[in-house]
């Protein structure tokens, strides 16, 4: 090879190649010299198309988002905080305009008041003192749960579509009927290992029993309560994991029964740039909280006053 292929008069991509030419009979050979800054060029762009297409680069997008989404199906993913499916559409987020959970008193509550900023907008709500007249307040406790239940052992062998147990940090509890068989000591003992369970009352006996005790009051008298009832029931230190009920469509209202409980609300992922962080309250017996459980993530804590008794019940 001669001399002048070895030397190059031009560094730029176009000049690809340098070729020389030799006579070996009637054939002819061509060499082809291919310069390194096209080579690397090559390996950076492959390199970048395997990058940009990884899980890795997923992950980072997620990671910005606070969610994972799904491309194909154009929904985010479950990570174990809702409820109703594996993958969900993102939310309007309409809560750029809530700093807190509002509290207002039983006295000062009007249907005007609360139909005009509350009930149809995700503003959460407590209205203290609300159920201080209900039957339940002086008669609901877990020793009347446990006759109820307890009364025909074909109750707790119900089982419907609509019938559901929960356990939060509590696993030794395999069904309902377990919860009624903590001994009276234990019940007894606040400083005994905390648990908390809930569950829907599928049935009907129990169900009419309860409906007896509890009424909405006044100010929902254009409103009724729908859907599963469901009870709530656990010692100080435990409560509901951070979860969305993405399953309903309806707010929820939920009334302290006994003790008290912290209920802690976030938006979901997808409105974190426009709706507030954390906000929070604390519910004691006669309380009543109305919120879009749908809407917002919410967690709860039971306090340091005792088992901690709840109803709720979707509101329409």
């Amino acid at each position: 090879m001669s001399a002048e292929c070895l030397v190059w008069e031009d560094t730029k991509c176009e000049d690809k190649k340098c070729e020389e030419k030799h006579d070996h009979g009637s054939g002819t050979d061509t060499v082809t010299v291919i310069p390194v800054i096209c080579v690397m060029w090559i390996v950076c762009g492959v390199i970048a198309g395997s990058t940009i297409g990884s899980p890795l680069v997923q992950d980072l997008v997620d990671a910005v988002y606070g969610y994972r989404w799904n491309y194909m199906d154009r929904c985010i993913i479950d990570e174990g905080y809702f409820a109703g499916g594996f993958c969900r559409t993102p939310l309007n987020c309409s809560c750029g305009a809530v700093d807190r959970i509002d509290e207002v008193d039983i006295n000062d509550m009007t249907e005007k008041l609360y139909e005009e900023r509350y009930a149809y907008s995700n503003r959460p709500l407590v209205i203290r003192n609300a159920t201080l007249s209900w039957k339940a307040m002086g008669v609901l406790d877990y020793d009347w749960l446990k006759k109820e239940y307890l009364r025909n052992p074909e109750i707790l062998e119900e089982n419907w579509e609509n019938c559901f147990f929960k356990c939060y940090k509590t696993s030794e509890f395999k069904s309902l009927a377990d919860v009624f068989h903590i001994s009276s000591e234990r019940i007894a003992d606040m400083s005994a290992e905390p648990w908390y369970v809930g569950w829907s009352v599928c049935q009907e006996s129990v169900f009419h029993q309860l409906s007896q005790l509890v009424s909405l009051p006044k100010f929902l008298s254009n409103f009724h309560a729908e859907g599963n009832m469901w009870i709530f029931i656990g010692t100080p230190g435990y409560g509901a994991h951070l979860h969305l009920d993405h399953d309903l469509d309806l707010p929820t209202w939920q009334a302290q029964i006994s003790g008290s409980k912290t209920w802690y609300l976030k938006p979901p992922p997808e409105c974190a740039a426009t709706c507030p962080g954390l906000i929070q309250t604390d519910m004691h017996p006669g309380d009543m909280i109305i919120v879009n459980t749908n809407f917002w993530m919410h967690s709860t804590k039971v306090m340091d006053n005792g088992i901690s008794l709840v109803i709720t019940r979707q509101l329409s």
